[in-house]
């Protein structure tokens, strides 16, 4: 049982052409194109359309400078300053090296003491009570490289106002 023709049964009788087929639709329609009163040129104000281009793509660098000049501007007379330390709270700041050199990226772990804080990047800062913390590296660091120690080893006190810093240090791959 057959639920579809062969190509052979397909007849291959010549098709109207498009003007024809379009002149069939066009007298059906009733809608009709109205003429443009107006060109483009008296329609958007410009009188030469060069110009017109030349302004539209010179806006993005427009705006992309306001937007830094926005960001500059109050560095330079003062208006943007450093968070001090909240009063009565430590600073705790975790680093990671590489061969003695700054490393940035994923790192994941956790810090014990007075408050518990876990954290998956570094450099890394977070405002804790006062009180004795310890840092425990669970994952993460450089690729391929094996982590040597975390300094200071053991406990830091950490006070009112004050910072303490967690430094882990990686072995090159």
């Amino acid at each position: 049982m057959r639920l579809y023709k062969s190509r052979s049964s397909y007849t291959t009788a010549p098709r109207p052409s498009r003007s024809a087929d379009g002149a069939r639709y066009h007298g059906r329609s009733r809608y009709k194109v109205a003429p443009s009163a107006r060109s483009e040129q008296a329609r958007s104000g410009w009188r030469d359309s060069e110009k017109l281009s030349k302004a539209k793509r010179g806006l993005p660098v427009f705006l992309a400078f306001c937007v830094v000049l926005g960001m500059v501007l109050p560095v330079f007379f003062g208006q943007v300053r450093r968070v001090m330390v909240p009063d009565g709270e430590t600073v705790v700041h975790i680093e990671a090296t590489q061969k003695g050199t700054a490393w940035s990226g994923r790192l994941t772990f956790r810090l014990n003491g007075a408050q518990q804080w876990t954290g998956s990047m570094v450099p890394y800062e977070v405002f804790v009570r006062p009180g004795v913390y310890t840092l425990t590296v669970t994952g993460g660091g450089p690729p391929d490289a094996r982590l040597l120690s975390v300094a200071p080893v053991g406990s830091q006190l950490g006070r009112a106002a004050e910072t303490i810093t967690f430094t882990a240090e990686f072995a090159a791959p």
